[in-house]
C-alpha cells in the first residue's frame, strides 16, 4: 500500500531510468536475434542470401546441421520471445510512473489547496485548521466562517485520499503485471508457444481498455517506443481497435428542432410525412442515394447515430481531398518535430506519437451544392478531424524517417434549421414543415458520423492524398431513392 507520505514525497527518476534500461535491453536483444537470424539461420538453410552460394542451396547438410539448426533456431525464437518480455517490462514500468505522476500532482494540487486555507497538512495526511483565537470564539460570523472553510478543508482531503488510493491501485497493478511476466516461459523448447505468449504478456502489460471510445485516451499514455513496438508486432489488430481515433468527443453544436414527440400528430404533419416519403420514393436514379439514405433514416424515426462512407465522399469530391491534403501539410512540420524529439529522447529507438489536427469551423467542410449534390443534399457542412500516428525510425542509411499513418474523422447533425427552405418538384418545402415531424415524432433527428480507412504518408513531403479504395454502397441500400434536397444546416 503507498502511504501519504511515500507519495508527496516520491521521486520517479529511478523508475524513468528502469524503463529506459529495460527499453534498451528489449532494443538490444531484438537486434542480436535479428543478426543470429540473418547472419546464421538463414545462410545455414540456405532459407536467405548467402554470400557464396545461391538462395535455397544449403552448405552443409546431414544430421549435425539439422541439428545445428535446430538449436540455433530455437535460440532465435527464445531471443524473440525474450525481447517481448523485456518490452512487456518496459510497458509496466512505463504505465506506473505515468500513474504515480498522476496522482503525485494530484496530491500536491490538493495540499496546496489546503495549505491556502490556512491548514496545516502533516505526514500521515492530517488536516487541521489554526484555532480560533479568544476573542472570535463567541463570534457568529467567524464561527460560521470557520465552517466553511472547515468544510471546503474536507474536499480537499478528499482529494488527498482519492491520489493515495489511485497510486495504491496503480502499485498493485504494476505488481500483479510483473508477476505475470514469467522469465521460464521464454524457452522456446520447453514452451513452443513462447514468443506467442511473450506478445500476449505485451498487451496484458499495457493495459488497453475493451471500450474504443477509451482507446485514444489510454494509447496517448503509453511510451513513444513502446506505442511503436506495439504497431510493428500488430498493426492491423490495433487499428481496428482504435489507436487512430481522435481523442476529440465531437457534441452537436445546437437543438436542431428541439425535443422529439412533444406533441401528437396533426393533419398537418400527416401531409407534410405523406408528402416527404412520396418524393424520396419517386427520386429514383437522380445520382442522390446519400442524400435518399439519409431522408429515410430521418423518416424511419429511430434516432439512431448513421455511419457515412468517409473513403467514398473523398473518392467523389476532389475539393474534399484537396481540403485534407491543406490540413496535413499545415500540421506536418509540428507533427514532424514532436515525433523528432521523441525519437532523440528514446536514443534512436523507433518510435510512434498520436497526432490530431484540431477541431475548428477553419478546419471543417461544406460540400459545394453544383458539384456535390449528392453530399451537398446528404450532410451540407460535417465537422472534420484528421487524426492518426506519426512513426519515426532510422533509415537504410541510419538516418530517421517519418511516416504517418492516419485517418478522416467527419460528424454532423441531421436537422432542420429555421428560415431556410427548398424547392422541390415546384413546391417550397421549409425547413420548419421538416423539423414538425420531429417534433410529433413522425420523424427523428440524428448524428452522422464516420471515419475512413487507414492511409499511409511520408510526413512533410507534400505526397497527394490518394482515398482508399473501400467505399462501398451500404448494406441494403440500391441506391433508387433520392433525397428531394434543402438548404445547408
Amino acid at each position: 500500500m503507498v502511504t501519504f507520505a511515500q507519495l508527496r514525497h516520491t521521486a520517479l527518476e529511478p523508475l524513468d531510468r528502469a524503463g529506459d534500461t529495460w527499453n534498451s535491453v528489449s532494443g538490444h536483444v531484438e537486434q542480436i536475434g535479428a543478426q543470429v537470424r540473418s547472419g546464421i539461420l538463414q545462410p545455414l538453410t540456405g532459407a536467405g542470401p548467402y554470400a557464396f552460394s545461391p538462395a535455397g542451396h544449403r552448405p552443409w547438410t546431414g544430421a549435425a546441421a539439422d541439428e545445428a539448426a535446430r538449436e540455433i533456431g530455437l535460440l532465435a525464437e527464445e531471443l524473440s520471445a525474450f525481447h517481448y518480455e523485456a518490452l512487456a517490462v518496459t510497458a509496466v514500468l512505463r504505465r506506473a510512473k505515468s500513474s504515480f505522476a498522476e496522482a503525485g500532482q494530484n496530491l500536491l494540487r490538493a495540499i496546496a489547496d489546503a495549505e491556502a486555507l490556512g491548514a496545516t497538512v502533516a505526514e500521515d495526511g492530517t488536516a487541521t485548521l489554526p484555532a480560533l483565537p479568544a476573542e472570535e470564539r463567541n463570534d457568529p460570523d467567524s464561527i460560521a466562517y470557520r465552517q466553511r472553510k472547515w468544510n471546503e478543508l474536507q474536499g480537499h482531503v478528499d482529494a488527498m485520499r482519492r491520489a493515495v488510493a489511485a497510486a495504491t491501485e496503480a502499485d498493485a497493478t504494476a505488481a500483479a503485471a510483473l508477476r505475470a511476466i514469467n522469465p521460464d516461459e521464454v524457452d522456446p523448447a520447453t514452451h513452443p508457444n513462447a514468443v506467442r505468449d511473450a506478445r500476449a504478456d505485451v498487451m496484458g502489460a499495457v493495459g488497453m481498455p475493451k471500450d474504443r471510445r477509451d482507446v485514444p485516451a489510454w494509447w496517448a499514455t503509453v511510451d513513444p517506443a513502446v506505442r511503436a513496438q506495439l504497431m510493428e508486432m500488430t498493426p492491423a489488430a490495433l487499428v481496428e481497435a482504435g489507436v487512430l481515433d481522435p481523442t476529440y468527443r465531437w457534441r452537436a453544436p445546437d437543438d436542431g428542432s428541439g425535443p422529439f414527440n412533444v406533441r401528437e400528430p396533426g393533419g398537418d404533419e400527416l401531409r407534410i410525412a405523406a408528402m416527404a416519403q412520396g418524393l424520396a420514393a419517386a427520386g429514383t436514379f437522380s445520382g442522390r442515394e446519400d442524400a435518399a439514405r439519409h431522408m429515410q433514416h430521418y423518416l424511419d424515426g429511430t434516432g439512431r447515430p448513421l455511419t457515412v462512407d468517409v473513403d467514398r465522399m473523398l473518392r467523389d469530391d476532389p475539393d474534399f481531398r484537396t481540403h485534407i491534403e491543406g490540413l496535413l501539410a499545415r500540421s506536418d512540420g509540428a507533427w514532424r518535430r514532436t515525433a523528432l524529439e521523441a525519437y532523440r529522447k528514446a536514443g534512436g529507438a523507433p518510435v510512434a506519437v498520436p497526432v490530431e489536427t484540431a477541431r475548428n469551423a477553419r478546419n471543417d467542410y461544406t460540400f459545394d451544392q453544383r458539384t456535390q449534390p449528392n453530399w451537398f443534399t446528404a450532410v451540407g457542412s460535417q465537422a472534420c478531424v484528421v487524426s492518426g500516428l506519426v512513426t519515426v525510425k532510422a533509415g537504410p542509411d541510419g538516418s530517421p524517417v517519418v511516416s504517418m499513418q492516419y485517418q478522416v474523422n467527419v460528424w454532423d447533425r441531421y436537422n432542420w434549421d429555421k428560415n431556410k427552405s427548398t424547392d422541390i418538384a415546384g413546391m417550397n418545402i421549409t425547413d420548419q414543415d421538416m423539423a414538425k415531424l420531429h417534433q410529433s415524432g413522425l420523424a427523428q433527428e440524428y448524428d452522422i458520423r464516420g471515419r475512413s480507412a487507414a492511409s499511409t504518408r511520408t510526413v512533410g513531403d507534400g505526397a497527394p492524398l490518394e482515398p482508399a479504395d473501400t467505399g462501398t454502397r451500404p448494406a441494403g441500400q440500391d441506391g433508387t431513392l433520392a433525397d428531394p434536397g434543402r438548404q445547408p444546416r
